[in-house]
C-alpha cells in the first residue's frame, strides 16, 4: 500500500513529468535520427570506416609522432579529470620529456631540440616511413610498392621494445599530469577498415548481437546521459516537498521503521523512474522487429540492456538525491550529482565507441564494435554491480541519518543556520 502511494506521488510530480519529457526528447532527437538499418557492406566503397588494432608498427610511430609534435610546441592536450587542459611544461619536465623521446628515437637530446618545430617531420619504422604533412595528415610509404620513400628526420630506435615503449609513454603521461592521449595507446592504432573487415563486423552484429544487441547499446548510450543526472532532481524535489508541506515532523512520529520507510520510498521512486525506460524499450523492440522481419533478432535485448546498463544509473543518481536531501534538507545533491555527472560525461568521451572502466555514464555510441563489448564485458558487469551496491549503501546511510533525525540527534540545516546567526550577531557586536 505504501509502495503504491509513493509510486503515485512520484509519477504525479511536475519534476517527474519534466524528466519523462526530456527522456523522450533524447530518444527522438538522438537515437531515432542516428540509427540506420543495418545492412551487409557492399564491395567497391571508398570508405568502410576505421578500426583500432594493437599493432606496434602502427601504434609506436603514431604515438611518437604525436608526442614529438606536442613537445616541439610545448603544448600538451590532456583531460586530467575529464576537463580539457592545455599543459605547458617547465624546463625541468621538458628536459625529462626530451630524454624519453631520445630513448625512443635514438636521436640525441640536442638534435631533437634543434629539430623541434621543423615542418614535414616524419617517422621511420622498420622498412616503412610515416610522414606528417602541414595539415597533420599521416602517410605511410613502404618500399617496393611503387611509392617514393620520403626523407625522415625522426626515426624509431629499432632496439626499442613494445614493453619499454609502453613504460616510456606512461612516464610521458605522468609528466603531463595524467589524462593525456598517451594513457590509452590503443587510440593510436587507428587503421582504415577494408571490405573484409566490414563484413566480419556485420556478421558479428548479426550472429552475436542478433541485430538488437548492437542497437540496444546505442539506445542505452543516449538514454544513459539523461538517466545519470535527472533522477537526482526527482529525488530532491520529493524530499523537499515534505519539508515545504511541513509534514516532516509527522513523518518522524510514524510507527513505521526508518528502514522500511526509506527503502519503500526509494524503490517506489526507482520503479517510477524506470517505467518510461521499459516502455520505450518495448516500443523500440516492436519497431525493430517490424523493420527486420524474417531476421533472427533477440526480442529481449533492449529490456536486458536497459536493466543491466540503465537501471544502476537510475539507482545511484536517485540514491545521491535521497541521501543528501535527508542529511541537509537542501537541494545540494543536485550540485554534487551534477559535478560527478559532468566529469563522467567528459571522461567517457575518451572511449565513446566502447571500452569501459569506472565511468558513471556507460558510453557505446557506435552500432557494432561487438568484440570490444564482449572483450570488456566483465569490466562492464563489475562497473554496474559496483554502482548498484553504492546506491544501496547510500540508502542504508540515509536510513541511519533519518533515524537520528527522528530521535532529535541530528539537524544539519538547523546547525548551519545557528552558525550563520551566531556570526551575524558577533559582527554586529
Amino acid at each position: 500500500m505504501m509502495f503504491l502511494k509513493e509510486f503515485k506521488k512520484t509519477i504525479m510530480s511536475l519534476t517527474y513529468l519534466i524528466f519523462v519529457g526530456i527522456l523522450l526528447l533524447m530518444y527522438v532527437t538522438q537515437y531515432e535520427t542516428s540509427v540506420a538499418k543495418i545492412e551487409a557492406p557492399q564491395k567497391g566503397l571508398q570508405s568502410y570506416g576505421v578500426k583500432y588494432e594493437e599493432n606496434k608498427e602502427i601504434i609506436i610511430p603514431n604515438a611518437v609522432e604525436s608526442l614529438y609534435g606536442e613537445f616541439s610546441a610545448n603544448s600538451y592536450i590532456a583531460y586530467p579529470i575529464g576537463f580539457y587542459k592545455n599543459v605547458k611544461l617547465g624546463d625541468k619536465k621538458q628536459g625529462e620529456m626530451v630524454a624519453i623521446l631520445s630513448e625512443m628515437t635514438g636521436i640525441s637530446k640536442d638534435d631533437l631540440m634543434a629539430d623541434a618545430g621543423t615542418d614535414g617531420a616524419g617517422i621511420t619504422f622498420g622498412e616503412g616511413d610515416m610522414v606528417t604533412n602541414e595539415s597533420g595528415e599521416i602517410t605511410v610509404t613502404v618500399p617496393g610498392e611503387g611509392e617514393e620513400v620520403l626523407p625522415s628526420r625522426i626515426s624509431i630506435d629499432q632496439k626499442l621494445t613494445y614493453e619499454r615503449f609502453r613504460e616510456l609513454m606512461k612516464d610521458a603521461d605522468k609528466l603531463i599530469g595524467g589524462g593525456s592521449k598517451y594513457s590509452n595507446l590503443t587510440d593510436f592504432g587507428s587503421v582504415p577498415m577494408t571490405y573484409e573487415d566490414a563484413l566480419v563486423e556485420y556478421k558479428a552484429i548479426v550472429e552475436k548481437d542478433k541485430i538488437t544487441g548492437a542497437l540496444a547499446r546505442v539506445f542505452c548510450d543516449y538514454l544513459g546521459i539523461v538517466l545519470s543526472i535527472f533522477p537526482v532532481f526527482v529525488a530532491v524535489a520529493l524530499g523537499l516537498k515534505d519539508r515545504r508541506a511541513k509534514i516532516q515532523e509527522l513523518l518522524y512520529t510514524r510507527r513505521i521503521s526508518s528502514f522500511r520507510f526509506m527503502f519503500t520510498r526509494y524503490f517506489a521512486m526507482v520503479a517510477a523512474l524506470f517505467l518510461p525506460v521499459l516502455l520505450m524499450a518495448l516500443y523500440v523492440t516492436v519497431q525493430t522487429a517490424n523493420q527486420y522481419r524474417g531476421v533472427d533478432i533477440d526480442l529481449f535485448a533492449f529490456i536486458k540492456y536497459s536493466c543491466g546498463s540503465l537501471l544502476p544509473s537510475i539507482m545511484v543518481s536517485a540514491a545521491v538525491g535521497v541521501c543528501l536531501t535527508v542529511l541537509t534538507d537542501t537541494p545540494i545533491a543536485i550540485a554534487a550529482q551534477g559535478i560527478w555527472w559532468f566529469i563522467g560525461i567528459n571522461m567517457g568521451l575518451q572511449h565513446i565507441d566502447g571500452g569501459y572502466g569506472s565511468d558513471l555514464v556507460i558510453r557505446h555510441n557506435k552500432v557494432g564494435n561487438t568484440d570490444v563489448y564482449l572483450d570488456n564485458f566483465n569490466t562492464l558487469v563489475i562497473n554496474r554491480i559496483s554502482y548498484t551496491l553504492l546506491a544501496i549503501a547510500l540508502v542504508v546511510l540515509s536510513v541511519w541519518i533519518y533515524e537520528l533525525k527522528r530521535r532529535g540527534k541530528l539537524d544539519v540545516l538547523g546547525s548551519i543556520k545557528k552558525i550563520f546567526i551566531h556570526r551575524k550577531v558577533e559582527s554586529k557586536a
